[in-house]
This record gives C-alpha cells, structure tokens and sequence, in this order.
C-alpha cells in the first residue's frame, strides 16, 4: 500500500489533490496546524535568511520526517511513500539530487520513497541574518554530544551549537542541562539554537529513522546561514557502525543515524546541490568509553555530574511503570548498555541513576521481562565477537573506509559491553 502526502505551507493550495495534505505553518509567528507542531515555520525564519538550497533540503527532509512519524509501520516492515513537497525551487529535487534523497532516505527507513518537488508561494520577508560561524555542532542531549561538545570547548573556534527536538520531556531537559553546563564553562554567550517541529498529536509510528536527516539538515542550513564550512556530528564509531548484535538484525533493522554510509550519502547530496557544507564525524575510530576519556581529560571531573543527565536509552518508557520515571535511563536496552559500558574505561563511576535501579517489585520485573532480547542481544555479542561479515550486514562502507580499524574498533565496543553486568 502507498501513503501518499503533500506538505506545503497552512496558506497555500496543493497540488495534489489525491493526497493527504500536511499543512505546516509559514512562519513562527503563526499559530501550528493540526499536522504540524513546533516553532519552525515553513519559511525557516526561526533560523535566518538560509539560502534556497539548504532552505528546501530542511523542507524535503522535515516532509520526510513527518510522513515516517504519522505512518505505520506494516508487519513486513517496508512501507511506500509517494511525497509531494512545496519547495522554492523545485527543479534540483525532481533530477539527481532527488533521486540521491530518496536512496538515502532508502538506506535510513528502509522505505520506498517517490518525491516530486512542487514550487511554493514564496512571501517577501526580512530574516535577520547569522553571525558568522567555524562550526555548527549537533547538541543531541546523549553523552556522546556532550563529551563532543566538551572536547572541542576551547578550542578557539566560533561554533553554533544545534538541537532538535519533538514531544520528548527527557530529552529537551538533557539538551537545555548540556547548554546550561557548557555556558559555565565559557566567558562569552553560547551560541545554543534549539528547534522544535514533530507531528501533532500521538504518532503512529515510534521509530523515527528519518529524523537524523532532519537533524543533519538543520544544521546544515544553520552552517550555511552562518557561512559555516562544516556540521559536526559527535558519535562514538562503535554506536556509529552499529554492529547487528544478534544474527537476526542487520540492514535496515539496525538504524543508521550515524553510519559512515549516512555521511558519505549526504555530503554527496550537499555536492550535488551546489551546498558548501561538509558533514562529519570526529570520533569514527573511538568507543564510546575512548570519546567519554577524552572528553573528561579535557573537563575534568564536572563533566561526570553532567553526564549523568545524558540521555542514551533507546526506549525511554519509564513513565509506563508504576513507580517508574519518564526522563530515566532504563539501563537494560542495548544502548543503555554502551552507555554503562563506556564508564568501565579508566577509574571512573557512572553516576547515572537508572531506572532498572530505581524500581522495585513487579515494576522491575516487567521492566527486566521486557528487556529480556536485549540482554539476549549482549550475552550473543560476548559470545559470538564481531567481524567484518557482521559489520558489512550493516550495509556497505565508504570506499575509503578502513575496515580492518573499524573491526577492531567494535571489538574494543564488545570489551567494553562485557564488563557491565547482566541481571
């Protein structure tokens, strides 16, 4: 079955009329829709006068995002997205750099998509421009953005720290905790943008693959803005790869946020659309526990208390037990248990409090039942190891990719992962 949807902005008139319309509001200063939340208008005047280009890749990519969130998905997993979308200039997005949208949007959800650019009623507005900018930085609220984000402090580069986020309490609280911290380690204002744009309402989809193309085109358009030359992705290469635990996981069942594959695809688009933006990843050949050293070599040991305000859970349904806590950590998913394991590296304590700690009584044991592939999930990594066969199921590398550090790399993961203990 295919979804088709048409994006445009609450004032406009679609051009599909076959299609269900998601109308988003033009600007901040008008009231959302009842598809669209958040203080993003379509125009982007919430980040500034961003040239077209950019301005229509955060468009495509928020349409994208929004069609993944409001749909489904179907018990065989893959589903069909015919999307229509208002763009300034649609004619780069229904050649080459449209078909590169669709297979990197291909690779994130493992969806079909079919996108047609259509052009937009453009309204003549002032947008007060950016200060110039070196870098723009990816603020997530996880540990591994706050690690990144205090690695690279004082460095003496001019750099915008960006965030995106949706309904999640949890997380909006970690990513104003992480300004917050990074503002008293610095003598001049910190440049932190926060943005929020999601669906109304519940949505029907809990995953949300397609949401680190939004948060890479967002930041992309903020670096463009501040003729910023570069977006910094701050990942730990292990959470990076993503090596299928179980052998029952690999291509698009295991996500790909912030694969070498992801960058490599979307700084093809960025060439292809005449962007000067380059995304990357510093941290590609370090474990989470090596990026957390790092960065506490750098900081000291304040950053420890900081961490423990970090979101890392891939679950967060902390609030669905009684007893339970919403903004917790659960501390069984597997990417709790990176997290754990990353405080093994070196003599330091993980202060995070979790919610596997936190509960009691049936409470914990509905939490531990329904972790249990997890746990299943790491007991197989222990056992099993990881090769290059388990990091290729992922999906294909870069060419330029070195695959023999990234085998060791994962393997440097899995030690890390062993010494957390299992209930």
């Amino acid at each position: 079955m295919t979804t088709a949807l048409e994006v445009l902005p609450h004032d406009a008139q679609q051009h599909e009329p076959s299609a269900t319309a998601l109308r988003w509001a033009r600007t901040a200063a008008h009231s959302p829709t009842p598809e669209v939340a958040g203080d993003l208008g379509w125009d982007l005047d919430l980040i500034g006068a961003v040239p077209v280009e950019a301005s229509d890749l955060v468009r495509i990519a928020a349409a994208a995002y929004l069609a993944d969130r409001r749909t489904p998905r179907p018990t065989t997993f893959a589903r069909t997205f015919e999307l229509a979308v208002h763009t300034v200039n649609p004619e780069p997005w229904n050649s080459a750099p449209g078909e590169l949208t669709e297979e990197l949007l291909h690779w994130l959800t493992g969806d079909v998509w079919h996108l047609r650019a259509v052009p937009a009623t453009v309204t003549a507005r002032t947008r007060a421009p950016l200060v110039p900018a070196d870098d723009v930085m990816l603020l997530s609220g996880g540990l591994d953005s706050l690690c990144g984000a205090a690695d690279h402090l004082q460095d003496g580069t001019e750099r915008i720290y960006l965030s995106h986020y949706d309904g999640s309490t949890a997380v909006r609280s970690a990513q104003n905790m992480a300004s917050s911290w990074l503002q008293g380690r610095v003598s001049s204002p910190l440049r932190h943008h926060s943005i929020k744009i999601r669906p109304n309402g519940t949505p029907a989809e809990s995953t949300s693959r397609s949401r680190s193309l939004l948060f890479a085109a967002l930041a992309t358009a903020t670096a463009a803005t501040a003729s910023s030359p570069q977006v910094t992705v701050p990942e730990n290469g292990f959470t990076s790869i993503n090596p299928p635990l179980a052998t029952a996981r690999g291509g698009a069942l295991t996500t790909r946020s912030t694969h070498p594959g992801t960058f490599s695809r979307l700084n093809a688009l960025l060439a292809a659309t005449a962007i000067p933006v380059t995304i990357g990843n510093p941290y590609l050949h370090c474990t989470k526990g090596e990026l957390l050293e790092q960065a506490h070599n750098c900081a000291g040991d304040t950053l420890l208390a900081a961490a423990a305000a970090t979101v890392s859970c891939g679950k967060l349904d902390g609030g669905r037990y009684k007893g339970g806590n919403a903004n917790l950590n659960c501390g069984l998913c597997v990417a709790c248990f990176v997290r754990r394991g990353s405080f093994t590296v070196g003599p330091r304590h993980d202060p995070t409090v979790y919610l596997v700690d936190h509960l009691a009584g049936p409470s914990r044991e509905l939490l531990l039942k329904r972790r249990r592939r997890d746990v299943l999930d790491v007991q197989q990594a222990y056992l099993n190891g990881i090769d290059e066969i388990d990091i290729l199921a992922v999906g294909n590398l870069p060419p330029e990719a070195d695959i023999d550090a990234i085998v060791d790399l994962c393997q440097r993961g899995i030690q890390e992962l062993s010494r957390v203990p299992l209930p």
